[in-house]
């Protein structure tokens, strides 16, 4: 009884600390979105062709006069926002923030799968003087008559356009970087990395076949037996490239399904749960490479082999964070690939390394 409640303290930090990463890891997540604060917009779930579309903007109050307008652009299947297709009217004065009402027609043209409403504040009222800028998600478009999807208004998504002045420091770094050699991916790295697992799944191979059954516990073959068939996997991902055609496949599904914009939530959710996870594995992994044995071996090619999983997981969902971080190369090596083959590398070198035969075996 006692032992178990000095356990207690342990556990509850540990749950804690597990909570801690989810938690962390979603708002880390949530903060790269960049989602503009100062305007809530209200819209239909649906826009149908023929029929007006209203749209209500309301802007937090600000110190700095501004003349406000919106317009509505089309979009087709590849969700790609191009020119407006209407417009509201002239832009109007903000006053100190409040509500404002736009209303569109859904004009007739072809190609015309989703719409969005484009806002913007500028003191002069045109777009090529804007301060600050927003649009709304892709409202997708119907031609059947109108219903209560199309005059209830509900809060609706809302992402960052670029403003002005953004615009023109993009501009003034797209003419710096195309005076530089542009850096690409090493068509190297990913037959490397196949080839790292490929020569750990070897050596795992052995370790689980190379004792008489007897004298290695059995559980301790089936794992290396596990490990390897899990990196021969990794390394017909990497060869193959299966890896970017299942994520384009999800994109293309999530498109078609009509979630591509609220899938966010869920891809944050996701990583927040592999990253607390993680945690858990090198959580339990100190804990029992603490302990005298050949299980040490073990612990760390899984911990390797955990790592490279978990990463090549997360760089699947394609988040506009994981792939900022995988367009920073440096020798054409991002850092995400970059410690994907050093996860790959812990398990080559734990399974090198690993006891011939368990610890007492074919002793007398």
């Amino acid at each position: 009884m006692l032992a178990t409640r000095t356990r207690w303290p342990g556990r509850a930090a540990a749950i804690a600390a597990l909570l801690a990463v989810f938690a962390g890891t979603w708002i880390a997540l949530d903060r790269t979105e960049h989602r503009p604060g100062w305007l809530v917009v209200e819209a239909p779930a649906v826009a149908i062709v023929g029929q007006p579309l209203n749209i209500r903007v309301t802007l937090k109050p600000s110190s700095e006069p501004a003349r406000i307008a919106c317009t509505l652009h089309r979009a087709g299947e590849d969700r790609r926002l191009r020119e407006h297709i209407a417009s509201s009217g002239p832009a109007r004065g903000t006053g100190d923030g409040g509500s404002h009402s736009f209303r569109f027609e859904v004009p007739a043209i072809a190609g015309l799968h989703f719409v969005s409403a484009v806002i913007w504040l500028s003191p002069t009222g045109r777009w090529q003087d804007r301060t600050i800028a927003a649009h709304t998600r892709l409202i997708p478009v119907e031609r059947s008559a109108a219903d209560e999807r199309t005059s209830a208004l509900k809060r609706t998504r809302v992402y960052a356009s670029t403003s002005a002045a953004e615009v023109e420091a993009i501009e003034a770094r797209m003419e710096a970087a195309s005076r530089k050699p542009q850096g690409r991916p090493a068509a190297w790295i990913h037959p490397a990395i196949a080839a790292i697992l490929l020569a750990a799944a070897a050596l795992c191979l052995v370790k689980a076949g190379r004792r008489a059954p007897g004298e290695r516990p059995a559980g301790e073959r089936t794992l290396w037996l596990v490990f390897a068939a899990a990196l021969v996997l990794g390394a017909v991902m990497e060869l193959s490239g299966m890896a970017g055609q299942v994520a384009a496949w999800g994109r293309r599904l999530a498109e078609e399904t009509n979630i591509y914009e609220s899938r966010k939530p869920f891809q944050k959710a996701i990583m927040a749960a592999v990253a607390a996870a993680s945690l858990g594995i090198f959580l339990l992994f100190i804990r029992e490479v603490r302990k005298p044995g050949p299980h040490r071996s073990l612990w760390w090619a899984g911990l390797g082999l955990a790592a490279y999983l978990a990463l090549s997981f997360v760089s699947v969902l394609s988040f506009h964070a994981v792939d900022v971080a995988r367009g920073m190369l440096w020798h054409g090596v991002s850092p995400v690939d970059a410690v994907r083959g050093a996860a790959a590398l812990v398990t080559l070198f734990a399974a090198a390394f690993a006891p011939a035969r368990a610890s007492g075996a074919g002793t007398t």
